[in-house]
């Protein structure tokens, strides 16, 4: 089985071993759903949410089809208080066996898993590493290039990155208000960095394009 990418072949062989989990667009997923090691994104996207000062959220992981979300005992993602909000109609799968009977019954697809796995946590890694970051623009052009490299596509123009996100979303995906977002994105707009164009955000300088998917639009 190839375990590099979400395949119909993986989906099937995950169906075997997990329940579905379906959450409606603007709906959080039901913590007794969670319940279980590894949740996968089978469709849709979901965003993960954490509560932060003065009544704020912070969303710390956006998650798309074929990503792993780790679930400890309690049912949550890693961090207490954090829920699951589902960005568009989403799918979790949620394994119901243990990881261990999975590389007992079927080693292909635990080896997937540990691939995905392995993803997710250099995902988070790179999240926590740009949250350090103290600089508003800084942090905002390397949250943007992270996205890029997954939800990217190359034009003649630049990496265009298209997620539908509001300044508020993003806002609290590094940290900011969303006043500030605008801000920011109008400096790296005049300096050459990005050009906005409503939602959709075209990047003209990245360092690591080479690892943003090829295809063109």
């Amino acid at each position: 089985m190839n375990d590099d990418g979400f395949t119909d072949e993986v989906y099937e062989r995950l169906a075997r071993v997990c329940r579905a989990i379906p959450v409606l667009a603007g709906d959080e997923a039901p913590e007794a759903g969670l319940q279980g090691p590894i949740g996968v994104v089978s469709a849709g996207r979901v965003a993960v949410i954490v509560d932060a000062e003065a009544g704020r959220t912070r969303t710390i992981a956006l998650l798309q089809e074929g990503d792993v979300l780790v679930l400890p005992a309690g049912g949550w993602p890693g961090t207490p208080g954090a829920r699951v909000h589902a960005a568009t109609d989403a799918e979790i799968l949620v394994l119901t066996a243990s990881p261990a009977e999975v590389a007992a019954s079927d080693p292909a697809l635990a080896t997937w898993l540990i691939h995905a796995q392995s993803a997710a946590v250099a995902d988070r890694e790179l999240s926590v590493a740009i949250a350090l970051e103290p600089r508003l623009e800084r942090r905002l052009i390397l949250k943007l290039r992270q996205l890029a490299a997954r939800w990217g596509k190359v034009t003649p123009e630049g990496v265009r990155l298209d997620l539908r996100v509001t300044h508020q979303e993003m806002g609290d995906m590094i940290g900011a208000a969303r006043e500030s977002i605008t801000v920011a994105l109008g400096r790296l707009d005049d300096q050459g960095e990005i050009t906005v164009r409503r939602r959709t955000v075209i990047l003209h300088r990245m360092a690591d394009q080479d690892g943003v998917p090829t295809d063109t639009a």
